[in-house]
């Protein structure tokens, strides 16, 4: 940090306390999803459309005319509303009393987390110079990784001690005072080219499909964001289920492990793409090919241990491959557009992402689970699982951790399709930084 300015450290600080309570309200379904789930008798399906598909979809929807509003107007304006906006619908998902309303609500919080990246992303590309990109995105993504961990402790503690309605009104509200201090102290960056007239979206997509290093970055991220949020997710029930924690004890482990990882390995990946990648841009391809692989393993060797101190080991080293790169791949995208089309080239590779990673990705976790579930349990699982408070108890537990642990080993193959995407850049994206920028390879 001993290379940015005064205002530069509020600005990587502020941003990153609002991308805390960003992921605090994102992720906070997975702390109080087994209370929903009991409350409404839920199917791990639907729990997945209510914590991805309902999220995502708007959250990817809207955040491509959200870029285009800021490429034009004050992208601090827009992250403040935003800010204020996911806020209110954090703390109205504490008073829903049915899964259609929730469901609502999730909704509302992903249109206002949409107007949080793109815009983040086009002022640090105008506000830092390209050899501080990825340090500075890192640096903020670390709020994710912190607010991982604050919203599974505190959630946690919370919705243990006050229920989870308790926890969605606690943890929205901050977010209201965040909105304002960020008003009243960021000044909107110059932009770059500010004369130029903003492309039309049609132009910006034309660009990015030219580029084979945008698509397969984003296919990639896709892959790896399908697998990272289906673990997300369900990491906490899975401990619940499978080594009878509590909600206090499954928190602690998915701070330690997947919270704490994915801090570390953000941030040191974001630095080490800034030291080498500069010198040889294939590298910004090779490393997130190489720490995705690596991952693979680990992962389906968590996932499959029966002794939950080996599975936080080994999930530990998984998630830091796994999410080492990310935001690297996040401001690497931008050095692939003309500086007007930065905030729209952001949403395009964020709806890619989160749309497939946490839509499709946590449906398709669930339903599998749900599937594997009444395969084991053979009987009429729904039916005596789901919708019935008594009957087989035992068996009905045993059937929905085993199905559940099964699905997410599924889906961890999907990370081979993730490296196979990351070599197709690694192949293409010097040629490319090289034409519009006029760096040597």
């Amino acid at each position: 940090m001993s290379r940015f300015s005064g205002r530069d450290k509020w600005f990587i600080l502020l941003l990153g306390m609002i991308y805390m309570f960003n992921f605090i309200d994102r992720m906070i379904i997975s702390v109080v999803g087994e209370p929903i789930r009991s409350e409404f008798g839920l199917s791990d399906f639907q729990l997945g459309i209510m914590g991805g598909a309902a999220f995502a979809l708007f959250y990817g929807g809207i955040g491509i005319p959200l870029a285009r509003l800021a490429e034009r107007i004050s992208r601090v304006g827009i992250v403040a509303t935003a800010t204020a906006l996911w806020s209110v619908m954090t703390m109205l998902s504490g008073a829903a009393s049915s899964y259609t309303q929730l469901l609502i609500a999730r909704m509302g919080v992903g249109i206002g987390e949409a107007g949080f990246t793109p815009p983040v992303v086009s002022m640090i590309a105008d506000r830092f110079t390209p050899d501080k990109r990825a340090t500075v995105f890192s640096l903020i993504a670390v709020g994710v990784s912190v607010g991982g961990a604050v919203g599974a402790l505190a959630g946690g503690a919370i919705t243990q001690h006050y229920g989870w309605r308790m926890a969605f009104l606690v943890m929205g509200a901050p977010g209201l005072l965040l909105a304002l201090i960020l008003w009243l102290t960021i000044k909107e960056p110059v932009r770059l080219n500010a004369g130029t007239t903003s492309p039309s979206f049609g132009a910006v997509l034309k660009r990015v499909g030219q580029s084979r290093s945008f698509v397969s970055f984003t296919i990639g991220s896709g892959f790896v964001a399908l697998v990272g949020f289906g673990l997300n997710l369900f990491l906490i029930p899975l401990l619940v289920r499978r080594f009878g924690f509590d909600l206090g004890q499954a928190a602690l482990t998915f701070a330690l492990t997947f919270s704490a990882a994915t801090a570390l390995g953000g941030v040191v990946g974001g630095m080490l793409a800034d030291r080498y990648a500069a010198r040889d841009h294939r590298r910004y391809g090779s490393a997130p090919m190489a720490a995705t692989a690596l991952a693979l393993p680990l992962y389906l060797l968590a996932i499959y241990q029966d002794n939950w101190r080996i599975m936080a080991v080994l999930l530990f080293a998984a998630t830091f491959c796994l999410y080492a790169f990310l935001p690297t791949i996040m401001t690497v995208t931008q050095r692939l557009v003309e500086p007007r089309m930065r905030a729209t080239a952001s949403a395009i590779h964020a709806f890619g992402q989160t749309v497939f990673g946490l839509g499709l990705g946590s449906a398709f976790l669930g339903l599998m689970s749900d599937w594997l579930a009444a395969w084991h349990y053979g009987k009429a699982y729904a039916a005596e699982c789901l919708a019935s408070k008594t009957g087989a108890t035992l068996d009905c537990g045993a059937a929905s951790a085993t199905g559940l642990q099964q699905a997410m080993l599924l889906l961890g193959l999907f990370l081979l399709f993730a490296i196979g995407a990351y070599w197709i850049a690694f192949r293409a994206i010097a040629g490319e930084i090289k034409a519009l920028e006029g760096a040597p390879e």
